[in-house]
């Protein structure tokens, strides 16, 4: 098994003005949650158009539908891939 990694306290992140160096409790830029409103649908401001979808609770709803309904079609299974044993696992998943 490999060594661990060791991690800088500030990740290599370059201060860009918008937070304090080394602070960790910054809070989101308010033009992040500035949304957009079109046809009565959320759409999030950041990098405007990029992500054609909407992130209203009906999306959100949609998500969670479409997630249940591959599982079921998946037979319940969470992965394919040919684990024999996990040690880590990286969930890069984003949720709702």
């Amino acid at each position: 098994m490999a060594a661990p990694i060791a991690v800088e306290p500030n990740n290599g992140a370059q201060d860009d003005g918008q937070y304090e160096a080394g602070s960790y409790t910054t809070s989101i830029a308010s033009s992040i949650t500035d949304y957009k409103y079109e046809h009565g649908r959320r759409y999030h401001a950041y990098q405007e158009g990029r992500y054609a979808l909407p992130n209203d609770e009906d999306e959100q709803n949609r998500m969670e539908l479409q997630y249940h309904a591959m599982r079921l079609a998946f037979g319940d299974k969470p992965f394919f891939a040919p684990v024999a044993k996990l040690e880590r696992v990286l969930d890069a998943g984003t949720g709702t």
